[in-house]
């Protein structure tokens, strides 16, 4: 459909984009995107041939040294700025355009695939950085999240092709990555964790207008995870939702108080004197209600989205308290403690909770700080999640039933709410939420029931058992309820997404 289009007269195209039906969108849309990625891509290979050709006229019968230094390098500028200027853009999008085409280089599957139109240039920048770390990892030893090299056969590039075609964000991708590269190669990424350390760790406050300062910092993950998680605990335990501000300005001062700045309190401002959030605080589930709307879809219910507080059933029972050494930080009562989530079988790649996959040296480093569990049998017995190749045969549906393979409910099955343990299982087979291109964590969304629990005859709905839960964020759960998009799941927890109107699917991993 983009044919009807002129290109050249902007009121007509943008009448005739106007006056498409719903299905000409649809298919106008992908196919514009596509052809606006290929020139992309031939405006970056573009502008690095432009640099290479501005950098060899400088050098030109020069010496390799000179009166400000390297020749080399002042080319390599030269040529950086040619491109900003030529192409209008800054210095440093130049800079990054020809480095991505000289990485493209050594990777031709992926250059092939970014100059079809077929990937963005921050995700084609992804997966050849990826690609690059990976370097000559021999995938007949892998391991972990990204293959098992005797049953695919595929090359590391190869590989990040396969997980750079799913329908994933970009930052998901990007964990889907470290998880391919700590599996295959644990100690390189110990090296990369520790040159980051030396070369970028780092927190800067500056001045900045009107009486404030900004921070930057580049901090270990279970700093930020710690951080991120007593901020949003301490929003949640003093303020409701009609507190007027913007949730920027509330973490400011959270940060404030949790770090110990003089004066920094953070109290509800809604005014209300029936605050839920004023003196005792919070309802049992931490939360405030929210009135249902009359007009709005019949939803399932759902339990509050907390993250459980789960014994490792391969451990014995251990105190709920876990010694966290953080110095005098204020630490809110209730807020998920840090998590570390490892296989004893050493398979599948450990991940701490809020941040994603961690090499297994950084985990031993974190437990002596963090709760420690495993993964579930049900996700070791799964192992890992193998890359497609077009000859595997596809996983079969899960029991259409909902009763996830059970005859007998198992404890627990029909109860709407599931238990924390089994949600914890949830969370470790299922990393973010199922919707396609969605990358909410899955410790942050709701559990949603496949086939519909039956609330007046719990024995006849789909069970609150594994086989019939996925985590859908609070949106796309109600997005999910729309049927705009029908979701089948598979028995590898593969989960496909059919447009009830075009047949169209789009598939989702867990992990």
């Amino acid at each position: 459909m983009s044919s009807v289009l002129t290109f050249t007269d902007p009121d007509a195209d943008a009448t005739a984009i106007t006056s498409m039906t719903r299905d000409e969108l649809t298919e106008t849309g992908p196919d514009l995107l596509r052809q606006s990625r290929k020139y992309e891509a031939r405006t970056v290979l573009t502008a690095a041939a432009l640099a290479e050709r501005v950098f060899r006229e400088h050098l030109a019968g020069r010496p390799e040294t000179g009166v400000w230094g390297s020749v080399v390098e002042h080319a390599e500028r030269l040529g950086r700025a040619e491109v900003s200027l030529q192409f209008k853009v800054s210095r440093s999008k130049a800079g990054n355009w020809i480095a991505l085409a000289d990485l493209l280089e050594k990777f031709p599957l992926i250059r092939a695939a970014y100059l079809n139109g077929e990937l963005s240039t921050n995700r084609a920048s992804i997966m050849a950085r990826a690609a690059q770390r990976g370097g000559d990892t021999d995938t007949d030893s892998t391991e972990g999240d990204s293959t098992d090299g005797d049953e695919s056969g595929l090359s590391f590039e190869e590989i990040v092709l396969d997980y750079g075609s799913r329908a994933t964000t970009d930052p998901v991708l990007s964990q889907q990555l470290d998880a391919a590269l700590i599996s295959m190669n644990p100690d390189s990424v110990i090296e990369d964790r520790d040159t980051i350390t030396d070369l970028v760790g780092n927190v800067t406050i500056t001045p900045d207008v009107a009486g404030h300062s900004a921070l930057d910092a580049v901090v270990p993950a279970h700093y930020g995870v710690f951080l991120t998680t007593q901020i949003n605990a301490l929003i949640d335990e003093r303020t409701c939702r009609k507190d007027p501000r913007r949730v920027g300005s509330l973490r400011v001062i959270a940060l404030g108080e949790i770090t110990g700045v003089p004066g920094a309190r953070l109290d509800c401002a809604c005014g209300q004197d029936d605050c839920p959030k004023r003196g005792s605080g919070t309802d049992s589930n931490g939360s405030a209600e929210t009135p249902a709307d009359a007009d709005a879809p019949d939803v399932e219910l759902v339990e509050p989205v907390v993250e459980p507080d789960v014994t490792d059933p391969l451990d014995e029972p251990t105190p709920d308290e876990v010694p966290v050494a953080f110095g005098r930080a204020l630490v809110v009562p209730g807020a998920p403690v840090l998590t570390v989530v490892t296989d004893p079988d050493g398979i599948l790649v450990p991940r701490l909770q809020g941040y994603g996959p961690i090499d297994p040296d950084y985990a031993t480093t974190l437990a002596e700080i963090a709760k420690t569990i495993h993964y579930p049998e049900s996700a070791r017995t799964a192992g890992p999640l193998i890359p497609q190749i077009s000859d595997r045969p596809q996983a079969p549906p899960a029991d259409p039933t909902g009763h996830g393979g059970h005859t007998v409910p198992p404890p627990g099955a029909l109860t709407y709410a599931p238990s924390a343990t089994l949600r914890a299982e949830v969370l470790a087979n299922d990393v973010w939420c199922r919707y396609p291109y969605c990358g909410m964590p899955s410790h942050r969304c709701d559990l949603d029931h496949w086939r519909p629990f039956n609330h007046a005859d719990p024995e006849a709905g789909g069970w609150t058992v594994l086989g019939d839960l996925i985590p859908l964020c609070r949106a796309d759960h109600q997005r999910k309820h729309l049927a705009e998009w029908l979701p089948t799941l598979l028995l590898d927890r593969q989960v496909e997404w059919r447009n009830r109107r075009t047949g169209q699917v789009i598939v989702t991993y867990p992990r």
